[in-house]
């Protein structure tokens, strides 16, 4: 069993041991935190209850009546299991720090939850050819971390795990459509370059032997130089992609000699989008990977997930840019100093404090609810 369990376990019993401990985790402790929908159950009716409780009615009826009425909301909750719970329960007057072993756990889940959702509306969009849900969720998951960040606090001086390597998507035959297009409309007429070239790079490309030709051609309009089929041939020598494989000399004919026509601005457009929707599936995969990993606490696990998000970031940015439109700004933070109770609970030292306020972090929807329940 998960540390995260034997700690629910461990809470829940501190709470049908010594009822008034409820009080130091109301406020920083939601049942949505829960993982096992039973505890979720016992929880709620826990913080319905009066405290303190009513000295005249024993334990054991007390315990009971918990048990009942839990057993109204959720399946599990036995008399037996209660008493399993208090057994479960190390020290009660631990049962803020166990709060906060649940949270932290419930944390990577919702991230967990936002990036497997990103990773399913990015393979949707590039089976539909679209990218509006991408990026809407793409912005879900910026919140949810903005939201750690609050409570928890920035990761600054925080060293990140190593980033996780992923092996290359492999491309939609419809974007290598799109590549093609455009480097052979680059090399008819290299013009639109001067735009372009501000927004798409060479590694937006999926295609080694298209990435090589636009950063052929593209160097050559960087320089003013004459583009035609030979010359470009001619600096993809220069660059070592004719020896390192990445192009023929026949290719570069061939996709010269294609004579493809549309609108340039169109194609580059087009293989942005599909770069973007193939950074996103691997952005996914990385925050899920980071988010699955108990051995990061928090702050390691934002710097990670930080990092893994930051070439989606670049992309979308570059992205908003070529559609000539402003890119989403991050929130307005709020001045002054953070001192509500329960920020400050959740960037206290994870150590046993008997100073009041030293307590579990603070309950949260934005991460937890938002993202809707997982009990895989």
């Amino acid at each position: 069993m998960h540390p995260h369990l034997h700690a629910e376990q461990a809470l829940l019993g501190a709470l049908l041991l010594e009822p008034t401990r409820v009080e130091d985790v109301r406020g920083r402790l939601l049942p949505e935190h829960m993982y096992r929908p039973a505890h979720d159950a016992l929880y709620r009716v826990l913080l319905e209850q009066p405290t303190p409780p009513d000295a005249a009615v024993t334990m054991a009826t007390r315990v009971m009546a918990l048990v009942v009425a839990a057993g109204e909301l959720a399946a599990g909750i036995t008399p037996i299991y209660a008493h399993t719970l208090m057994a479960a329960c190390p020290h009660p007057r631990n049962a803020t720090l166990y709060a906060r072993m649940i949270v932290e756990a419930a944390d990577h889940r919702a991230i967990a939850r936002h990036a497997t959702r990103l990773g399913q509306v990015a393979a949707a969009d590039q089976a539909r050819d679209g990218l509006a849900d991408t990026l809407t969720h793409h912005q879900a998951l910026h919140t949810a971390l903005d939201d750690l960040a609050h409570r928890w606090g920035e990761p600054q001086g925080t060293t990140p795990p190593a980033p996780v390597l992923l092996p290359p998507a492999t491309p939609c035959p419809r974007d290598l459509v799109e590549e093609q297009a455009l480097v052979a409309a680059l090399v008819g007429n290299p013009t639109p370059l001067t735009e372009i070239r501000r927004w798409l790079l060479p590694s937006d490309f999926a295609d080694r032997a298209h990435r090589a030709l636009y950063q052929s051609v593209a160097a050559l309009a960087h320089r003013g130089e004459t583009v035609d089929p030979l010359t470009v041939m001619w600096e993809a020598q220069r660059r070592g992609h004719l020896a390192d494989g990445s192009l023929t000399p026949e290719f570069v004919l061939n996709i010269a000699a294609s004579g493809v026509g549309g609108s340039t601005d169109y194609h580059a457009r087009r293989v942005l989008r599909a770069a973007l929707i193939r950074t996103a599936a691997a952005t996914a995969h990385a925050v899920r990977t980071h988010a699955d990993d108990p051995m990061l606490p928090i702050r390691r696990f934002l710097a990670a997930t930080r990092l893994a998000m930051a070439q989606l970031d670049e992309i979308r940015e570059r992205w908003h840019t070529a559609l000539g439109e402003p890119a989403p700004q991050p929130p307005a933070e709020t001045a002054g100093p953070v001192n509500d109770a329960t920020t400050v609970a959740a960037r206290s030292r994870t150590t046993v404090v008997r100073a009041p306020g030293t307590a579990a972090p603070a309950p949260t929807r934005t991460a937890n609810v938002s993202a809707g329940r997982s009990r895989s």
